[in-house]
């Protein structure tokens, strides 16, 4: 399952190809984990949010930002049910 996002437009002033490249693979982990597909418009958004907050405060590991997005989701899920 592939999110499909800005993240990879090419000439992107926010960050670079590489940069690009990275957040949209960890975005594609946290939603293959998450089971969020393109139709669940809600929860995908608060999925790039989430990867874009890691990579912001510095955090450049794939794995670790695809895992923190993905503890941040199921967090959310948790506290929507109460």
């Amino acid at each position: 399952m592939k999110a499909i996002v800005d993240f990879l437009k090419k000439n992107n002033p926010n960050y670079s190809t590489s940069d690009g490249e990275l957040m949209q693979q960890a975005l594609d982990i946290a939603a293959a984990k998450l089971g969020i597909c393109e139709e669940n418009k809600h929860e995908r958004s608060s999925l790039i949010r989430f990867v874009r907050a890691a990579f912001i405060i510095g955090n450049r590991d794939v794995d670790a930002i695809a895992s923190f997005t993905v503890n941040a989701i199921l967090i959310r899920r948790k506290n929507s049910h109460r």
